[in-house]
């Protein structure tokens, strides 16, 4: 796990900044926009938290309406460019800075490699490609569902298909799971989120059914558990190893209903974010902006669980950027 970069310009106050969450019925999504909220409170903006429902028509309709509304700056999350094409270019063409996390831009070769409309993204562990961190973090659950399977078993890998980010953190599980277990049978199970709950409850269902002899369940999204999945689960008798990824569901962990996660640092994540953002408001090169560092780590009820509440980093990150805000960077 990395820290960020701990130098930087002084807090930029007075913005009026639009945060458009990724669904707010998504806990991650939540998380990530209620974080950078937070870290917007240090900065002194004024910021106005909306919905898009995971929903591109309405993430696309908000942005507009945040440039209509002549704010200073928006920040999203998990909206691919292709998706929010007409907003972004208003927003470019008013001069409106838009940032984001976990969201694939429109030069991204699987959109056809055309221009980019982000005016920053987050540098994660040295990278702003989204696709970078992605893969890795899929490569990096490959590795360790592979420990914990002792290499070998039949694999149900359930996975969303309508955002590239997800796409990409499957690649990065196959390819890998192809080196680390060799042995291990794959099925793929793909959803989208427009399918759940219900019509996603069903296709879970369905496979967790077709395939009695499944060693392990794997998923990167974790609040697919309280939206169908752990109910599938249930349903079908499944007893075997359930590997979770953003380290939302601790309190399954230390119940016993679910086995492991890969937690991802997403209350960093959104500091950094509005860390990137005051940084652009600050005159940065928005293409040359530093580290806000990052990472995972593996967890299951032996390694790194901690007794109670969230999961967070062994650092006080938001000490370093309150600190660097004020001007009294170490």
């Amino acid at each position: 796990m990395q820290e960020p970069t701990r130098t930087g310009p002084v807090a930029q106050p007075g913005k009026n900044v639009w945060v458009i969450s990724c669904g707010q019925s998504y806990q991650a999504c939540s998380i990530l926009a209620s974080s950078f909220t937070d870290a917007a409170k240090q900065l002194g903006w004024n910021t106005n938290l909306v919905d898009s429902k995971a929903d591109p028509s309405v993430a696309t309709s908000l942005i507009k309406q945040a440039v209509a509304a002549r704010v200073d700056g928006i920040a999203l999350f998990s909206l691919d460019c292709p998706g929010i094409n007409s907003g972004l270019k208003e927003a470019r063409a008013a001069g409106i800075p838009v940032v984001q996390y976990t969201s694939i831009d429109c030069d991204d070769p699987a959109f056809g490699g055309g221009e980019e409309l982000f005016t920053a993204s987050l540098n994660v562990m040295g990278s702003t490609k989204v696709a970078d961190y992605y893969r890795a973090w899929g490569g990096a659950r490959a590795e360790y569902l592979a420990a914990l399977l002792g290499g070998q078993g039949k694999v149900l890998e359930i996975h969303e298909t309508s955002q590239r980010p997800h796409a990409y953190s499957h690649e990065g599980f196959i390819d890998q799971m192809k080196i680390s277990c060799p042995a291990c049978e794959i099925v793929d199970v793909p959803f989208t989120f427009s399918q759940v709950p219900k019509e996603a409850t069903a296709v879970w269902n369905s496979a967790l059914l077709q395939n009695k002899d499944a060693a392990a369940v794997s998923f990167s999204i974790d609040s697919l558990m309280g939206l169908g999945l752990q109910s599938a689960l249930q349903q079908s008798g499944f007893r075997g190893i359930t590997a979770g990824g953003e380290g939302l569901n601790l309190d399954l962990v230390r119940e016993g209903r679910q086995t492991s996660e890969t937690p991802v640092p997403y209350e960093l994540a959104s500091w950094g974010l509005a860390n990137t953002l005051n940084r652009v408001f600050a005159g940065e090169d928005p293409k040359s902006l530093p580290s806000e560092g990052g990472g995972w780590v593996f967890l299951d009820k032996d390694h790194n669980l901690p007794a109670e509440g969230s999961w967070e980093p062994s650092f006080d990150f938001k000490n370093i950027y309150t600190s660097m805000w004020t001007g009294q960077s170490e």
